[in-house]
């Protein structure tokens, strides 16, 4: 039944074909016939198979090994709403800086912005105005040269500038700094570090990391002692996950030392497949064999 169904309907275009000219009145008795189809056992059971090869393919795409959902957010959530065109953005870049634990890092290097927005003479009112949108943007590509951003903040500094909604930068800091600000008052720290800290070195390290929330916050500090990690902390919690170890730090220049050998000796390598000396060039000194001046 099932099978003879679908001959019949692709066959004729009544049921599936997008063309109005080609539509002709279904009598009661092809209304029964597809009933019955739909209502057969084989058509229910492979109803249930797709569903389930579907279920089975989007929890394959959404999971990770462990089977652990990676789109289920496990960060932090504002308390309030702001609708707004600017509060909408800021509520996007809150939940980027919340899915990458940064929301602390964030909230500090935007008030950094947002304060240099509004106490250097003419800008806040020359990006809000009438100028040319080219003047504009190099406004902010000097602003972004002048302070260092994590990705999530550069980010959105970068669309803001080249999607031209320089009226709303500012709107979006202040809403985003209301979000952060509704956050729970209590929040739960791991920190972890090389040795037993005494008393006067966890006050260094418990101010430093207070820095990153907002003034009204409550914290609740835990310690863990991993001497592997040799010098250094790591941060754990729902606002903001940092890791400022050596090992860590170890083991980034050591990657980045090889990324560059590796380059070198490629750049060696297609040199002489080329039968080019590049190593005499210019570009390759200045690229591999330039000192550092400032280290002398």
């Amino acid at each position: 039944m099932l099978a003879r169904f679908s001959r019949t309907a692709i066959k004729s275009g009544r049921y599936f074909s997008t063309s109005a000219k080609n539509t002709a009145p279904v009598s009661e008795a092809e209304e029964i016939e597809i009933l019955k189809a739909v209502e057969a056992p084989q058509f229910k059971d492979a109803v249930k198979k797709t569903r389930q090869q579907y279920q089975d393919m989007i929890s394959k795409l959404t999971n990770d090994e462990s089977g652990k959902s990676i789109t289920q957010s496990t960060g932090l959530r504002p308390t309030i709403n702001i609708s707004t065109p600017s509060g909408k953005i800021a509520h996007a870049l809150f939940d980027a800086a919340s899915s990458m634990r940064s929301v602390g890092i964030v909230a500090k290097e935007l008030t950094q912005v947002k304060t240099i927005i509004d106490k250097t003479p003419g800008l806040k009112t020359a990006l809000e105005g009438d100028i040319d949108n080219s003047e504009k943007t190099v406004m902010l590509e000097l602003l972004q040269g002048s302070v260092t951003l994590s990705p999530v903040s550069g980010f959105f500094l970068y669309y803001m500038t080249y999607e031209n909604n320089f009226k709303l930068i500012n709107p979006a800091l202040t809403d985003f700094k209301r979000l952060v600000g509704s956050l729970d008052t209590e929040m739960s720290i791991k920190l972890t570090v090389a040795h037993q800290y005494s008393e006067a070195e966890k006050k260094d390290l418990e101010t430093n990391v207070k820095s990153f929330f907002p003034p009204e916050t409550q914290f609740k500090f835990s310690y863990n002692v991993d001497p592997e990690i040799q010098k250094g902390y790591i941060i754990e919690s729902p606002f903001i996950n940092h890791d400022a170890s050596y090992s860590t730090a170890v083991k980034k220049v050591k990657a980045q030392e090889q990324s560059v050998l590796a380059e070198f000796l490629n750049d060696i390598k297609n040199g002489i497949k080329n039968q080019t000396a590049v190593w005499e060039t210019k570009e390759f000194r200045d690229k591999y064999l330039t000192l550092d001046e400032s280290k002398n």
